[in-house]
């Protein structure tokens, strides 16, 4: 492994879906099956992860989330900036939120590396193993697994078709957008094509046996690294970033994670204490009757063509 920096551009995309009639999560390789992505997904190491529905001002939305402790939830400043009713979804069980925080470092800005938020739920969940969270700096290099409830597609596609089941994917967290590996509050994947190292936007070209990307309403949603024998949560799902000025989370494209290790100092600070700027949920919302309702594939779009991206490489294969 060496260290280098590259100046690139890159399209931008917030990853949160509109409620619409079907859903479903990650994009994956044109030569693998849907099948092995949804078990995955399944495997009790990412049971933590769930769907996060959220109602703001202008509709609904679907999300992702990972449980973190019995009654709380980790997932993006995106997600709950704006909301006034949540609800997360693990497995039959669905809970209310009572609070929720974004990061007071939030501006909307996705470059920034603010995109982290907490939701309070109003009850425990019981059943479920809360994930536990990655606490050191050496995630650069290491083999992860990104989890959500997002839209899904090929590398060749992109995302079309959101059926509402889990999935999770494998990929190399090759980069990272900061002024060094250890401050940098942003973490980086591509989504390597097995037919043309060309596509392949940094690091290694060689893609991963169940090699995947995030896409629309995977955003909260977790990336887990091993940690000895455990898979710890090591990311936030942020944003999809695009070389070719389209996000779509196709071949080539990249997905931006929140660094988790750079904030459980704030995350322990809020469970501890419950303070900071909360939204209280209102009564009644969140019940899904305004799901038919069709909504934009997503809810901020910024910086096309002219984000600055500093990015640690690896060794190419």
């Amino acid at each position: 492994m060496r260290g280098s920096r590259a100046a690139l551009l890159m399209a931008v995309l917030a990853i949160v879906v509109g409620l619409a009639p079907r859903a479903s999560g990650i994009t994956i390789r044109a030569d693998r099956s849907q099948g092995s992505y949804l078990t995955l997904g399944a495997r009790p190491e990412y049971a933590s992860v769930g769907r996060l529905d959220l109602t703001t001002a202008a509709g609904r939305y679907v999300g992702s989330a990972t449980l973190i402790a019995p009654d709380w939830v980790l997932t993006a400043a995106h997600m709950v900036d704006g909301a006034t009713a949540l609800k997360f979804t693990l497995g039959s069980n669905a809970y209310t939120a009572e609070q929720w925080f974004a990061h007071p470092g939030w501006t909307g800005d996705l470059l920034a590396g603010y995109d982290i938020g907490l939701v309070k739920l109003s009850a425990s969940v019981g059943g479920v193993t809360a994930a536990a969270r990655y606490s050191g700096t050496k995630e650069f290099g290491l083999q992860g697994t990104v989890v959500g409830f997002g839209m899904t597609g090929t590398g060749l596609t992109g995302s079309t078709l959101w059926d509402g089941q889990k999935r999770a994917a494998q990929n190399v967290v090759d980069g990272y957008y900061g002024t060094s590996a250890t401050s940098a509050r942003l973490l980086l994947t591509d989504f390597d094509n097995p037919r043309a190292k060309s596509d392949s936007s940094f690091g290694s070209s060689q893609p991963l046996n169940l090699e995947g990307l995030v896409a629309p309403g995977d955003s909260g949603g977790g990336l887990f690294v091993r940690s000895g024998k455990d898979w710890v949560l090591a990311g936030v799902t942020s944003f999809v970033g695009a070389f070719d000025g389209k996000a779509d989370s196709d071949y080539g494209d990249v997905g931006g994670f929140i660094r988790v290790s750079a904030f459980n100092s704030w995350i322990d600070e809020i469970m501890g204490s419950v303070t900071g700027t909360a939204f209280p949920a209102l009564a009644g919302a969140g019940d899904g009757s305004a799901r038919h309702a069709p909504e934009p594939a997503s809810l901020v779009l910024i910086g096309l063509g002219g984000a600055g991206l500093l990015l640690r490489r690896r060794r190419r294969a």
